[in-house]
């Protein structure tokens, strides 16, 4: 096994995980427990960024996504590389608004009582996110399974 092959399958039990860390973070409000929903999103997201910049330094090291998944038979289809495409169009924006979440959140609590006047909107993002950390770890299956396994 070698350390990209662990880095990718690492990456890949990540995403599995965050979504529902992600529904227990969310459960968390319905308890009142605001400082404990907000640290546990933090870590995560912090988490899952360190494994996306590991994940993206070997795919650079490797010469690009396409030296990476280039031992695959499917690698050159139309159907995988818009799967690769949708995957990583998915996740960034996923990660994007996740990461305004966090930010905003943070200069909100200082500001404000909790649940204040971003709630809403934090709300309905974070529905956006969580559905995008599905999404992510759906395509992210798929992606490494075709690339990687069969």
């Amino acid at each position: 096994m070698t350390a990209g092959f662990l880095i990718v399958l690492g990456m890949l039990i990540l995403s599995f995980i965050a979504p529902f860390v992600t529904l227990y973070a969310v459960a968390q409000v319905r308890k009142g427990n605001y400082d404990l929903h907000a640290k546990i999103q933090k870590r995560l997201f912090f988490t899952c960024v360190v494994g996306v910049l590991a994940l993206e330094g070997l795919i650079r090291v490797s010469g690009g996504s396409g030296s990476l998944v280039a031992n695959s038979e499917y690698s050159s289809t139309t159907w995988f590389k818009t799967l690769l495409v949708a995957h990583i169009i998915g996740a960034v924006l996923t990660y994007i608004i996740w990461g305004f979440q966090i930010f905003k959140s943070m200069g909100q609590q200082k500001k404000t009582n909790l649940p204040g006047n971003f709630s809403n909107t934090h709300k309905k993002l974070g529905y956006f996110v969580i559905f995008g950390l599905f999404y992510t770890a759906i395509t992210a299956f798929f992606v490494c399974l075709f690339a990687f396994f069969l």
